[in-house]
């Protein structure tokens, strides 16, 4: 091997490879179930495994809304998770659930957060985070 590429293995072994934080993404999924009895709690259970926090909403809403405009905002300890309902369809049709799973893959590690949602004009409600 030349003395060159040698110093240059060398050198690399000498200074570890810093792995860099990506910023945090959103990965989201969301299904909605027609319920028998009226649900008119949500529900918001955020669970962490890792540098990933996995937000499962249970949000009531009228049959024929749908989330749109998922996002997240992550500011020191506070995670915010958020999405718009379309409007309403005219008519009764009845009461759903929308079962949402929000998924933030690079949250910085070993930060125990208070969660908040909120889907569309309504308040926010907040939880805390589960490992």
């Amino acid at each position: 091997m030349k003395p060159m590429l040698r110093v240059a293995y060398v050198m690399l072994a000498a200074f570890p490879i810093l792995a860099v934080a990506a910023d945090p993404s959103l990965n989201f999924n969301s299904v909605s179930v027609t319920e028998k009895a009226e649900v008119t709690q949500h529900k918001v259970n955020p669970y962490r495994a890792g540098d990933k926090m996995i937000v499962v909403v249970r949000d009531p809403i009228v049959c024929g809304q749908q989330p749109v405009d998922p996002r997240f905002s992550l500011k020191g300890d506070q995670l915010v998770v958020q999405y718009d309902l379309t409007n309403a369809p005219n008519g009764d049709i009845g009461s759903c659930t929308e079962l949402s799973v929000f998924q933030i893959n690079g949250v910085p590690a070993g930060q125990r957060l208070q969660v908040s949602f909120a889907g569309g004009q309504e308040p926010f409600v907040t939880a805390a985070t589960k490992r």
